[in-house]
This record gives structure tokens, C-alpha cells and sequence, in this order.
């Protein structure tokens, strides 16, 4: 029996229809699966497991992904909350999500600042690194043939300048934590493909530009030792009003890893509601634009191997308090559907830069 047979004569029926009357709603190049399947080209979103409870909006990426991120369910908070207990089923629903409906899986993330209490508590070199290699090699392993990429390291600079971030990592393993981590992920799957994940790096700004160059510098010393790295990820967040894309500074970045043999990966795209607040010019046909040109710059200069939005629709998103204002306003992500599900016209944008591949 096919899958909306099934649905026809379950309770679910009811929520089926509710989701195939959205999804008829889309014009046939809003579904930008078909055409990055066509492309060959990994095109995927954040997702949670709240999510793929709903019908409507699991059919959403169903109908838009070839590929999944877990946004929160495979970092070390979620996966190890106490030394060497591990939980995995949040992660697990997610992984079978995908494999059921045949989508590849992005891990995110192994090593990042944000750690459990225990971690921030570990005193001497020794025994942080092996808690690290535990935990990098129990969860990398654990999804050896399930999950092919893995954000390895994330955000090792800080935030809104270009130094090293002084985390626990680096106050007792000092700046070689990084290349600990990819050999310890490598070891762990030879086949993966590891990734280096940094924040603000398609911006403009002098800042953003020497982060820019400190990454440069750590991939050249990486690959120089032998490490196995082989792409760098761009989130691209955008808080519109206040950033700005970087086409020349990018694109150089770009250009430069792909002469070192290194991939990008733009890893966590998406934009803030405060773009309606900081510029009273804006227009919502804007997004289409702002999605399209990281992509674009990305695949002209660079060697792209896959784009992720941080998140589908707006209706399911998770408020974020930072983004809020004073009246609480603006708590969510701009993704690619409204709080309606009506595609944005970011869809629109990320159509045209596939299409331009």
C-alpha cells in the first residue's frame, strides 16, 4: 500500500490533506528538491524532532531537502550530559527521518564552547582530551554509515573578532585542540567529510575580514600537518540592516581554500526579522537576493559542496530571545516559509542560484 493510501485510512488523513493542500498551494519551482537532486547538489535545512511529528511540515522538507542537519540533537549537551552516558535517540528519529525518506545527514556539531557542565569542570590536559576522543569517536562512530559530513570543530573564533575563542578546549590543550579534533574524527570514519564551521565569514566589515584571514591560517597550517580537513562552513546568518554580504572579500576566501583543495559549505543560512526594524527601506522581495548572492559567490569562486538553511518555516521555528525586542517582536528566524507556510521569496532566490549552477 502506497504512503497516501495508508494515510487515507488512518486519522492522519485529515492532516495529510491539510499538508498536500499546502504543498498544491506551491508553484512547481518552489519545490527546489526536484531541481537539486537534478543538479546533483546537496540542498538540506536544520531540522528538529518536534518537526517531522507534523505532517504538514515534514512534507515540507520532504518536498524542498535532499539533506538534514539535527540542530541541536548531536551536540555534546544532548548526546553526553554526564561522563560516558550517552543518549541518542532524539538524533536516531532524525537519522531514520532521513534515511526513510532518503536524504543524506550533515552532523552538527562535535567539538564547540558550549559544553556540559562536567566538561567546564575537567582540570588538566589529560583528561579533557580523553573525554574528547570518547565523545568524538562514540558519536562519529555510532553514525559511521548514516551520517557523511560533520561540522568537526565549531566556532573556534570568537563571535564579532578575529582571535582564537578562550574556551576549555584551548585553555588546556592551547590552539592544537583543533587538528586533535579532525584526526580524532578521522580515525573515528575515515569517509567522512570534516568540516571547519565559523561564523561571519561572506560579511563585510574590516573585522570580518582578518576572520577571514585567521581561518585561512589554520586551514594552511592544518593541511600543511596532514590533517584531514576538507571543507570550511560559512553559516550565514544575516541580520539585514546591520550586515552586509562581502562578494570580493568571500569570494577571495573561496577562491583561496579551492587552491588549497579545500570545499565550502555554506552551513546555517538564514536572516533576522530585524531587517524590518533597522531599515525602513527594505523590501521583502530583498531575501530573494540576499539568499541567492552568498550561494552564487560561493559556487562561482569557491568549490561548493552543499547549502543548508537553518530552518523550513517560520511556523515551526524556535523563538530566540536575543532576537527579540523590546516589544517581542522579531523572535524567529526568516527561513523559506512564513508563519502561513506561503513560500518567502527566498525561495525564490536559492531557485536561481541552483539553477545558475
Amino acid at each position: 500500500m502506497n504512503r497516501r493510501r495508508f494515510l487515507a485510512a488512518t486519522p492522519l488523513a485529515l492532516l495529510y490533506v491539510s499538508a498536500e493542500t499546502v504543498l498544491a498551494k506551491l508553484p512547481s519551482e518552489a519545490r527546489l528538491r526536484a531541481l537539486a537532486d537534478s543538479k546533483s547538489f546537496r540542498f538540506g535545512s536544520a531540522i528538529d524532532p518536534q518537526t517531522i511529528s507534523d505532517p504538514v511540515a515534514s512534507e515540507l522538507y520532504v518536498e524542498n531537502v535532499n539533506s538534514i542537519t539535527p540542530r541541536n540533537d548531536l551536540k555534546w549537551s544532548a548526546t553526553e550530559k554526564s561522563p560516558g552516558v550517552f543518549s541518542f535517540a532524539s538524533a536516531d528519529r532524525l537519522v531514520a527521518f532521513a534515511q526513510k525518506n532518503n536524504m543524506r545527514v550533515y552532523g552538527h556539531t562535535l567539538i564547540w564552547y558550549r559544553v556540559p557542565d562536567w566538561v567546564s569542570e575537567i582540570a588538566d590536559a589529560k583528561a579533557l582530551r580523553t573525554a574528547m576522543d570518547r565523545h568524538i569517536k562514540q558519536v562519529v562512530t555510532r553514525y559511521k554509515r548514516s551520517i557523511d559530513a560533520w561540522d568537526v570543530v565549531n566556532e573556534p573564533l570568537e563571535y564579532d573578532a578575529p582571535d582564537l575563542r578562550d574556551c576549555i578546549f584551548r585553555r588546556h590543550l592551547g590552539d592544537d585542540y583543533i587538528r586533535m579534533s579532525f584526526d580524532m574524527a578521522h580515525e573515528a570514519d575515515p569517509d567522512a567529510t570534516l568540516v571547519l564551521n565559523e561564523t561571519h565569514l561572506e560579511k563585510k566589515s574590516n573585522v570580518f575580514e582578518q576572520k577571514r584571514a585567521h581561518i585561512l591560517k589554520i586551514v594552511e597550517d592544518l593541511v600543511a600537518r596532514e590533517t584531514p580537513i576538507h571543507a570550511v562552513g560559512l553559516q550565514a546568518h544575516f541580520r539585514p540592516g546591520l550586515d552586509r554580504i562581502d562578494p570580493e572579500g568571500m569570494g577571495r576566501f573561496c577562491a583561496a581554500l579551492k587552491e588549497m583543495g579545500i570545499g565550502v559549505y555554506i552551513t546555517e543560512l538564514d536572516a533576522s526579522c530585524h531587517f524590518l526594524k533597522r531599515d525602513q527601506g527594505f523590501r521583502q522581495a530583498a531575501y530573494a537576493d540576499i539568499f541567492r548572492e552568498v550561494i552564487t559567490v560561493a559556487a562561482e569562486h569557491g568549490d561548493l559542496k552543499g547549502v543548508t538553511v537553518w530552518g523550513m518555516s517560520e511556523k515551526y521555528g524556535v523563538p530566540d530571545e536575543k532576537e527579540a525586542d523590546a516589544n517581542g517582536a522579531c523572535t524567529k528566524r526568516v527561513n523559506l516559509y512564513d508563519e502561513n507556510n506561503a513560500p518567502r521569496s527566498s525561495v525564490d532566490g536559492i531557485r536561481r542560484a541552483i539553477e545558475a549552477m
